[in-house]
């Protein structure tokens, strides 16, 4: 279930902008991956991303971009698109279903998530708690 962020976001690591193509998920997933390539949780902030970007580029419109910042307690992504006034909501997928499993996914594996529409369009985002050092 979506929640609220615990402590204040820390230094941002990088800023992605790109087209918003379908082709441009991998080039999130890389810019991510590159990031936080000392990250404990790179592969699980690779998969989360991609689900984002995935949702930006299928619900959203335009240009998409991608935030990676410090927390106190780990790593935040924030993913923006210029929005099309559908709000990311979970749903029952079916076993043949080809999509609908990306939030399930985000629900489950973020220590926490949400989204916020902004003047920039909607940003959804997701933290993920370490302890471990990152790098």
């Amino acid at each position: 279930m979506p929640a609220g962020r615990t402590g204040p976001v820390g230094a941002v690591r990088g800023i992605l902008t790109f087209d918003g193509n379908t082709t441009d998920v991998a080039q999130a997933r890389g810019f991510v991956d590159s990031t936080l390539r000392h990250h404990p949780d790179r592969e699980t902030a690779v998969l989360l991303t991609s689900e984002f970007v995935t949702n930006g580029i299928v619900h959203g419109t335009g240009a998409i971009t991608v935030v990676v910042l410090e927390t106190e307690s780990g790593v935040r992504i924030e993913v923006t698109d210029a929005g099309s006034g559908k709000l990311p909501r979970m749903r029952e997928s079916g076993v043949d279903a080809e999509g609908g499993r990306g939030l399930f996914l985000v629900d489950h594996l973020a220590s926490r998530w949400d989204h916020v529409r902004t003047d920039a369009g909607l940003t959804a985002w997701f933290e993920l708690d370490t302890t471990a050092p990152a790098g």
